[in-house]
């Protein structure tokens, strides 16, 4: 009797260990919202990225517009975990619309797209809504599960900049009436002998001319706060207080960071994840 009771518990907890660190098949769990990557046991992100991309409808915003998201790639896949984030601090920002056959994972703060089955998909279009008062720079970022041993993490897109409000002036004419002066004719008569004299002054008209203001909008823009290298295991920081002539190596794998300093004459651009003419480099952490 006792060997059954040890036997039933035993299966009890493999299975919810199981359950724990494999995620469901109708959507990612919350652990997941932070690091991007799925609790699939032992498995390790899947290594290049074979063409998964994100497009997005416009480069810009403004605070709460709309942009639209679509992720697609070579190969069918059966779940996605997508987000926004800021460039410079990597907070998720925003939230969704038209989910279509998708569900919002709440990763407070912020929210996330997931799936809702492991059926095959081969498209990922959804909609994403600004804040009203504006989220900084973003880029949106993606991980794809093809089967439960192959996944593609941090996939991302270019830095979608946002346009601040300005309030633009409407134009301000002012037009003064005309002024008139007409003054009565002056007659003097004289003796009988001398013709009579007429004196008429001419009007006077004075017109000022219309002044117009407009103010024009301000864009706002600086690198991403961090980049990874082409494997997806290696990440990269500018260092603090540097102007980018130094950048941290961060072996994600391994839980180890290095400072590195830029080649000379160069700092680090996180656009492009490697050193770069500093007159191109906007620095997100000067």
């Amino acid at each position: 009797m006792a060997f059954h009771h040890i036997s039933l518990l035993t299966v009890v907890m493999v299975f919810a260990l199981r359950s724990t660190v494999e995620g469901r098949s109708t959507g990612a769990l919350r652990a997941a919202c932070f690091t991007l990557t799925p609790q699939h046991g032992q498995n390790a992100p899947s290594t290049p990225n074979p063409g998964y991309m994100i497009d997005v409808s416009s480069s810009f915003y403004m605070p709460g517009g709309h942009v639209q998201v679509t992720v697609t790639g070579p190969n069918v896949w059966r779940g996605h975990l997508l987000q926004a984030r800021n460039v410079n601090s990597g907070a998720i920002v925003g939230t969704w619309d038209n989910l279509g056959d998708n569900q919002i994972l709440d990763c407070n703060p912020g929210s996330s797209v997931t799936h809702t089955n492991s059926m095959d998909k081969n498209i990922l279009n959804v909609t994403w809504v600004a804040p009203d008062n504006g989220a900084g720079n973003i880029f949106f970022v993606v991980t794809i599960v093809q089967e439960f041993t192959i996944f593609h993490v941090n996939i991302s897109s270019e830095v979608v900049t946002e346009v601040i409000k300005t309030t633009t002036m409407e134009p301000t004419t002012t037009t003064m009436e005309p002024t008139t002066t007409t003054m009565e004719p002056t007659t003097t008569t004289m003796e009988p002998t001398m013709e009579p004299t007429t004196t008429t002054m001419e009007p006077t008209t004075t017109t000022m001319k219309p002044t117009t203001t407009t103010q024009e909008p301000v864009f706002d823009q600086v690198d991403p706060m961090f980049c990874m290298n082409e494997a997806g295991d290696t990440m990269y920081e500018p260092m603090p207080g540097t102007n980018c002539k130094k950048y941290i190596e961060i072996i994600v794998a391994e839980n180890r960071s290095f400072v590195r300093d830029a080649a000379p004459g160069t700092a680090w651009d996180t656009k492009i994840c490697n050193g770069n003419f500093p007159f191109f480099v906007r620095c997100a952490v000067p």
